[in-house]
């Protein structure tokens, strides 16, 4: 294994890199939540919240590359500190200065900019520090974030509102990213001598050439673009299109249409634990494989709940779910099963797919790697879901489920083609 490639730390230093992650997704979902609070409750709501969430997606589009590059150029460990310093500028800043829901989008749009920075760098360590296993670590970062958002937004977000106001929500996210700027410093000085302290020197400062060179030429890494991109049209598109068939067209009800959270949850945890167990680096291609059949299945049963699958259905022990033969009793059970492979499937996928990118490209091309990565993924989907909408809206939603589930196996399909072409070194170091 190469110097670059040796893992580094111990329990000690992994465990640091994991509360740094755990303190930043909380500290910054507080924030989120008063900025969403703040657009949410003003006299045109609509349009504040619509800005605000457009302000904290263009940024990874527009600067997420050189955010990358950025952090590749600095090294993970310095881009890492620097990062989490801005986002604290960013908050601190809103915390003194933010004073109308007019405001609120140029504070969204700041912190994501200067998160195009942080999130690669971030990114960049599990390669040093968990190089033999990038698929559990990632899987470990989604769980940390999971429990961040909720701990964040729905528990301490309220709690604080309720107790002090929008200023007590905006002082504690400052006194959080504070906090994980101090963390952010510990594990830089742990880090101090290895890889993620190497800075590159890409000629221009900004060049992309080398990451072309490496995407054309290691297909894994461009499955796993290809994965992410059409996990984010699949979730975003049935986000849009499922409630809508679930409730106007099979009517179901704000009951039924809740008790699909609990399998969803449940698809979740299962791909996280399922992850955490046996994700090692020459499981992540099939993972990332049984993930996207798994997903294209869920959307083209979806489609078909009222249909085929709902015979079939009845035919089997899901009739259990069934009083007196009910059709929409066998299709909130269908349903129910729908939830839990989603939820599994955009799991796994997230974390084999990262993994693929950890594991594949060189540490020196990591920053630039995972920011096009995210940058391909935001822009690719914007024009097909807003096909979604208007298809859901003119169509009805079925047609626009049955198209996610076969641009989905597509992607797979293509994915499994680019998967054949492998770096000589790679392919060498293996035999």
């Amino acid at each position: 294994m190469a110097a670059e490639d040796r893992e580094f730390g111990g329990a000690h230093t992994g465990g640091l890199f994991y509360a740094t992650r755990f303190v930043a997704q909380t500290a910054q979902n507080v924030f989120l939540a008063a900025l969403f609070l703040t657009a949410g409750t003003s006299a045109r709501a609509a349009f504040d919240l619509s800005s605000v969430f457009a302000a904290t997606l263009i940024p990874a589009v527009v600067f997420g590359p050189f955010g990358g590059a950025l952090a590749d150029r600095l090294g993970p460990r310095a881009a890492l500190v620097a990062g989490a310093a801005g986002r604290l500028a960013v908050v601190a800043a809103a915390a003194v200065a933010m004073s109308s829901a007019r405001e609120a989008w140029v504070f969204a749009f700041a912190y994501s900019t200067v998160s195009q920075l942080y999130t690669p760098a971030e990114l960049s360590l599990v390669r040093v520090l968990r190089a033999t296993a990038p698929g559990r670590a990632h899987a470990a970062l989604i769980a940390l974030q999971y429990g961040g958002q909720g701990l964040g937004m729905f528990v301490l977000a309220p709690l604080l509102l309720l107790a002090g106001g929008l200023g007590a929500v905006l002082v504690t996210a400052a006194a959080g990213l504070a906090a994980h700027v101090v963390l952010a410093v510990l594990l830089g000085y742990r880090l101090r001598g290895t890889a993620a302290a190497t800075s590159s020197l890409p000629r221009p400062v900004f060049g992309f050439g080398d990451v072309a060179a490496f995407f054309a030429a290691e297909g894994r890494a461009a499955y796993a673009v290809l994965a992410l991109a059409a996990r984010s049209l699949a979730a975003r598109a049935m986000v849009i299109a499922l409630p809508v068939y679930l409730a106007r067209e099979l009517g179901f009800g704000p009951g039924a249409l809740a008790l699909l959270f609990l399998p969803g949850a449940a698809g979740v945890a299962s791909g996280l634990a399922w992850c955490g167990r046996g994700l090692r680096a020459e499981a992540l291609v099939p993972a990332m494989r049984l993930s996207l059949v798994t997903l294209s299945g869920a959307a083209l049963a979806a489609a078909s709940l009222d249909l085929g699958v709902t015979l079939a259905a009845r035919r089997t022990p899901l009739g259990l779910f069934a009083v007196v033969d009910s059709g929409a009793a066998a299709a909130l059970g269908v349903a129910m099963l729908v939830a839990l492979a989603v939820g599994f499937a955009l799991t796994v996928s997230l974390a084999a797919a990262r993994g693929v990118l950890s594991a594949t490209a060189p540490l020196d091309q990591q920053g630039r790697v995972f920011a096009i990565q995210e940058a391909v993924s935001e822009a690719v989907i914007v024009l097909p879901l807003l096909l979604a909408g208007a298809g859901a809206h003119a169509l009805g939603a079925r047609p626009v489920l049955a198209a996610v589930g076969i641009t989905v196996l597509a992607a797979c399909l293509v994915g499994e083609f680019a998967a054949a072409r492998r770096r000589p070194a790679a392919a060498a170091a293996q035999a």
